[in-house]
């Protein structure tokens, strides 16, 4: 049974008088004692207006500021302030379809816009005086306080779709904001206009507060670890939680418990998605979301806790992007919400920038100058696409202000940074040939995790990515239109949509927190990287019998920082058909005679060369650009865009080799050379009895590889 948040509350209380961990020695044991005395507590805090007013007009926020400024002026004062959001039938992800994830992205456009033009005019009132600013806030503020909850959208079409628990996004776009707006505002507002507004606020930040305990189990969390009922938006909703206890601490009463509630989380348990490494299980997409996460820790920052960043998380998160995230679009694990791609945004260069200031590391400046995305940094935003964004410009106005009183490091070089890393606490492995230098660079990413294929993650157990020279070359096939769309959940989600295996053409089950994998081995040597996923478990979770299966290994051998080797290992209780799978964006072909898949990247910057050598093995290839569940038309023709929206709804390429012969055992190994240019390398590999591979290599050199579970011997 999940406990309430008074249930949380008393263990807090208990857990209070346990010693904290190493990090967070100086941080407080009792969480009111670093709330200031006097409001406002957010954003600009009491005794620093002047001192923003001075950043926005002639400090280093001067740029950001006049943007906002102009943007609001010429597009937004005159906005009427919107009609109330109705609903649009059964809000559940498992019944949305693409028309209602439409409407369930209006209203949350909606709230978006007048979120962000409420805190624009707000931080514009703090630095003019001028009253029509404030006037435009308190109208946002007034009118969002007319809103309804709990709507009962089974009579039809009725007002209350901002609700957490209809539309919880929508209620994330107002809540993250408008309290913080009414924190600096309080003092001029007339008690009528008060009453008014906390009135509205008493009653969403309860059901805030008890929806994110009731789906996230948030008392019962632990750092590195699902076993609660965990759910990915209310750890997402924590900061905001916190955030709008401070903003109402005079104001509610319940407010002083949201606080503890927390600060407790962030001392004590965060993050669940990953560990002092600095991983984050749902992705590099998902890792994103750090930023919602670092508005605490900002907050933290201008009160002078200790706390602030100081866990080993907070250390290690930038590698996270470093290892995993490229200039160029690419393909990740994980759920991506850009056509199925992830690149280095000038959003996450920007908050590096910032990182840096607080960590004092000018690795993290080095990492943010390779961002080339073309789209508008936050200093030079503005307030265009408020409906869709977040952090808002204005927000990192606030952010960069915070931390304007630490000096900007110098760029220090990525060289210091070993080539390769791996993830303990996620189990990912992250590989490289000259990590910082896209270009030069060849890229291997190598997943066996214990987070399963639960909530953002996929059944991807022991699957790999390889990029090379700045272009996507054995990729994740991951589409996502919407959450839940057809194609996400029958095909982005599956292994049939990795670079895996497949046993009598079934993976591993999906979502599912028990379909685990791990990382039994990270050896590095002179000429070698090794390292070996152990998959069974996720393999036997989608087997009718589950202990059919007793074993799925990978090795992964990364030689000379060069050229990747993959030893394969299944064993059955009963024979079986093994599938072995290679997804591309475009142009992949599969040669019979040679046992060779050749790949070409779509921008023809580099391809692929994979030799299967499996002795007493033959193959059935498959090569399709066929989905076998569509991509929602509307995305595929593009009717749907926005400039979050980068990549391309394109064909992939998808290559099945199914063994012809059934066995109970298998030992597959596949030798991939990336190259440079168009033209597929050409590649001889020879496999002896003994599992001795003699590989001749196209740069004219020739390896043998001895690998077994006992050793990798390289000559």
């Amino acid at each position: 049974m999940r406990s309430t948040l008074s249930d949380f509350l008393r263990f807090v209380r208990l857990f209070a008088a346990i010693p904290l961990l190493a990090f967070s020695a100086h941080a407080a044991a009792d969480p009111a004692s670093v709330v200031p005395a006097t409001a406002p507590r957010t954003n600009v805090l009491a005794g620093r207006a002047a001192a923003f007013r001075a950043y926005c007009l002639t400090g280093e926020g001067a740029k950001a500021y006049a943007l906002i400024k102009r943007d609001l002026d010429k597009d937004y004062m005159a906005m009427p302030f919107p009609a109330e959001p109705i609903t649009y039938g059964d809000p559940s992800p498992s019944k949305r379809d693409s028309a209602k994830a439409d409407k369930w992205r209006a209203v949350q456009d909606t709230c978006g816009r007048i979120s962000g033009v409420a805190e624009a005019a707000t931080l514009c009132w703090l630095v003019t005086g001028k009253e029509k600013y404030f006037a435009k806030a308190r109208e946002i503020l007034l009118g969002v306080a007319a809103w309804h909850f709990a709507p009962d959208w089974k009579s039809g079409d009725v007002a209350g779709a901002t609700d957490i628990t209809y539309n919880d996004e929508a209620h994330f776009r107002l809540w993250r904001k408008l309290p913080l707006v009414y924190d600096q505002l309080r003092d001029k507002l007339s008690p009528a206009d008060g009453a008014t507004i906390l009135a509205h606020f008493k009653i969403r930040g309860a059901r805030s507060a008890e929806w994110i305990e009731k789906e996230g189990d948030i008392s019962q969390v632990s750092r590195n670890s699902i076993e609660s009922g965990l759910s990915s938006h209310p750890v997402r909703f924590m900061p905001m939680t916190g955030l709008t206890a401070l903003a109402l601490w005079d104001d509610l009463p319940a407010a002083r418990e949201w606080w503890a509630y927390s600060y407790k989380f962030y001392r004590d348990q965060f993050s669940p998605w990953g560990g002092d490494d600095g991983g984050w299980a749902e992705g590099t997409a998902y890792w994103r979301g750090v930023f919602e996460h670092a508005a605490f820790q900002d907050t933290l920052l201008a009160l002078g806790d200790p706390l602030a960043y100081a866990a080993p998380f907070w250390k290690n998160s930038p590698l996270f992007a470093i290892y995993n995230v490229q200039p160029y679009l690419h393909t990740t694990f994980g759920d991506t919400s850009n056509a199925g791609h992830f690149n280095l945004e000038p959003v996450i260069a920007d908050y590096f920038e910032h990182l840096a200031r607080v960590q004092k590391d000018g690795r993290l400046l080095t990492y943010a100058a390779l961002c080339t995305d073309q789209r508008i940094r936050p200093i030079d935003k503005g307030l265009d696409d408020l409906s869709r964004t977040y952090p808002t410009s204005a927000e990192f106005l606030v952010r960069n202000f915070i931390a304007a009183a630490y000096p900007l490091p110098q760029p220090a070089p990525l060289t210091s940074l070993p080539h390769n890393r791996h993830f303990r606490d996620v189990g990912w492995v992250s590989l490289h040939r000259a990590l910082g230098r896209p270009d030069e660079d060849i890229h291997v990413t190598f997943k066996s995790s214990p987070y399963g294929s639960f909530s953002h993650s996929h059944a991807d157990q022991n699957a790999f990515i390889l990029n090379a020279y700045g272009e996507s070359l054995a990729i994740n096939s991951a589409y996502r239109e919407f959450h839940n769309s057809p194609h996400h959940a029958q095909w982005t989600r599956q292994t049939i949509s990795k670079n895996a295996l497949l046993i009598d053409g079934v993976g591993q089950k999906a979502q599912s927190k028990t379909a685990t994998g791990k990382i039994t081995r990270f050896e590095e040597t002179a000429r070698t990287t090794w390292t070996t996923g152990d998959a069974t478990v996720a393999y036997q979770s989608a087997q009718k019998e589950k202990t059919r299966v007793t074993r799925v290994t990978r090795d992964l051998v990364f030689i000379d920082s060069r050229y990747v080797v993959l030893r394969d290992r299944v064993e059955l209780l009963t024979p079986a058909k093994l599938s072995w799978l290679l997804h591309a964006e475009k142009t992949l072909a599969w040669d019979a005679a040679t046992s060779t898949s050749t790949i070409v990247g779509a921008q023809k910057k580099a391809s692929l060369t994979t030799q299967i050598l499996a002795a007493n093995l033959t193959w059935r290839a498959i090569v399709t650009d066929q989905f076998p569940v569509p991509i929602d038309p509307k995305y595929a023709g593009g009717t749907v865009s926005g400039a979050h929206l980068t990549g391309k709804w394109t064909p992939h390429q998808h290559l099945t080799l199914e063994s012809n012969e059934s066995a109970a055992e298998f030992t597959v190994y596949s030798v991939l050379w990336p190259e440079r240019g168009a033209k597929p390398a050409a590649l001889a590999a020879k496999l002896v009895p003994d599992g001795t591979l003699t590989i001749q290599r196209p740069d004219g050199q020739t390896d043998t590889l001895t690998l077994t579970d006992e050793a990798c011997v390289l000559r």
